[in-house]
């Protein structure tokens, strides 16, 4: 890369989120946990709730949802505090199997959500960079979606600033290895200024890397 990019960003499977295949929720949770503790600094508190949804072609009784509203009481939309999140595994497990309809969607997900700053794995401090600004012009930021139903699935969102070759050689390896999902080498993209002083982003090869 002979250029330095002003960013590399990565964003996971178009319109969805990486399935954790057969892994469990509590396992999914705690690797989400563990990646966030290892690799990043928050920038807010991570945000964690259920939500209600209404399912084309689910004919069910609706005992999930008011099991949901007999534990937690709060609407269709239940936001939790981090000391809840235990009981929201618990109720996870109790209610497991949720009915599905035939694409497999079920009516009540959990969803937890961090923004971040990704740190350096030689000096354990945050990568220089980071702005709200460079999030805005390219278009991405730091962030993971975790979302768990009958399954698990994670939503990775990345931004690199001032990404080079040697600085990607040591980040995404260590950022994969920590990871619960397998990031795909085909959604990286680096963006360089143009003449007009605007930014382009093009496909960037990682094979290798991740």
């Amino acid at each position: 890369m002979a250029e330095v990019p002003v960013a590399v960003t990565y964003d996971g499977p178009t319109g969805g989120a990486h399935s954790l295949g057969r892994m469990t929720r509590r396992t999914a949770y705690e690797g989400v946990l563990s990646f966030l503790d290892t690799c990043t600094e928050p920038m807010s508190p991570t945000r964690y709730s259920f939500r209600v949804h209404d399912v084309p072609g689910l004919d069910h009784d609706g005992d999930v949802e008011r099991e949901l509203a007999r534990r937690f009481g709060r609407g269709r939309i239940v936001v939790l505090d981090e000391d809840e999140v235990a009981d929201a595994l618990d109720f996870l497990d109790d209610v497991h199997p949720e009915p599905t309809n035939q694409w497999g969607m079920a009516p009540v997900w959990f969803g937890a959500s961090a923004r971040f700053r990704l740190l350096d794995p030689q000096t354990g401090s945050p990568l220089p960079g980071q702005t709200d600004d460079l999030s805005y012009r390219v278009g991405y930021k730091n962030e993971l979606r975790l979302t768990m139903d009958n399954r698990a699935r994670l939503g990775v969102e990345l931004c690199i600033p001032e990404a080079g070759d040697e600085l990607l050689g040591r980040v995404l390896p260590w950022l994969q290895q920590h990871l619960p999902c397998r990031l795909s080498s085909k959604r990286w993209r680096a963006w360089t200024v143009t003449k007009s002083r605007t930014l382009r982003g093009r496909v960037l090869d990682v094979t290798g890397l991740v």
